[in-house]
């Protein structure tokens, strides 16, 4: 007999898939036997992680698919979906327009895939169905596409990623960067911060991580103290830059692909929001992380008022 066939399409960043990996682990956890493949869109910009780089512990997803966004990739992207004869497909995107969600159905009905879930047709895309998808952190809403009777203490990062301690020197990671204007705090902000705490904690090392666009203002904050800064950004593969994070001792960032990396490994940490999403919707799984969520813009954060709420935990580094 073969193994059932099973299709995951999620449109993912780094951050977006680390979301759904607890989902995925349930799906393998259904069909321990069947062959998984997982789909999404191959961005090249600058920064962008596809999910086929990460440092997975366990092989969850047996092939990956990729597609650019373009008619000509479409096409050929319809033609060898069709041809894989999945029996099962998993929809794993976050809530959208009805339009955007018809329009992936009927994409996916053309390639013949016998069951298709996580598709929510009927609705209409009401406020009440947008209160009940937002309710819900990313991860949870998910794993209950999955399967809505999972429980809260069944959705974790475990044994999901390798977990080697790779380092024995002591440091702290920042990730300064992001791609969202919302959800980035201002330079000068970060520059303030970062120099009260080289201040406080003469014997603190960090280091900057991040893509090779973040390197100008990585460089300009090393300036700070060349011997307590390293400059990190674009000098990472998508490995080391989990191996960095996981050997960390505390990491502060946005709202970015880094927080979850920090989520996975349950380091603690900050993060600094942006207005982009309602409350809780993207916030990490690990509770050791300190969430400071606006309610105008970020930059309403002043930086003396973060220094202060993390004052404790770099003062009790080891």
């Amino acid at each position: 007999m073969k193994p059932t066939k099973i299709l995951i399409f999620r449109v993912s960043s780094l951050g977006d898939f680390i979301h759904a990996t607890p989902a995925i682990k349930l799906i393998r956890q259904k069909n321990p036997s069947a062959k998984i493949y997982f789909s999404s869109q191959k961005k090249n910009s600058v920064g962008f992680v596809t999910p086929d780089l990460l440092p997975f512990k366990k092989k969850i997803i047996d092939e990956f698919i990729f597609y650019n966004n373009n008619y000509l990739s479409l096409f050929f992207f319809l033609i060898k979906i069709f041809r894989k004869k999945f029996d099962k497909l998993y929809y794993l995107n976050e809530f959208t327009t009805k339009s955007r969600e018809k329009r992936d159905y009927l994409f996916f009905k053309m390639c013949k895939i016998k069951e298709m879930h996580g598709f929510n047709l009927k609705g209409k895309n009401t406020d009440e169905e947008r209160h009940n998808y937002i309710k819900f952190n990313e991860t949870y809403y998910l794993c209950r596409t999955v399967d809505k009777h999972v429980k809260n203490n069944q959705i974790s990062y475990s044994n999901l990623f390798q977990n080697k301690f790779y380092s024995k020197k002591k440091y702290m990671t920042i990730s300064m960067g992001g791609r969202n204007i919302k959800k980035t705090w201002k330079f000068k902000n970060w520059e303030i911060l970062i120099k009260k705490m080289i201040n406080n904690f003469p014997n603190l090392k960090i280091k900057i991580v991040g893509s090779k666009n973040e390197t100008s203002n990585a460089k300009k904050i090393c300036k700070i103290n060349k011997n307590q800064i390293i400059n990190m950004c674009g000098k990472t593969t998508v490995k080391s830059l989990f191996k960095i994070i996981n050997s960390s001792q505390y990491h502060i960032s946005h709202d970015d692909g880094t927080m979850h990396v920090a989520s996975v490994y349950k380091k603690r940490g900050a993060v600094i929001f942006g207005l982009t999403a309602p409350k809780g919707r993207w916030f990490p799984l690990n509770k050791k992380q300190k969430i400071f969520y606006p309610i105008k813009d970020i930059n309403e954060f002043d930086p003396d008022y973060i220094f202060k709420k993390i004052y404790y935990d770099l003062k009790n580094l080891r």
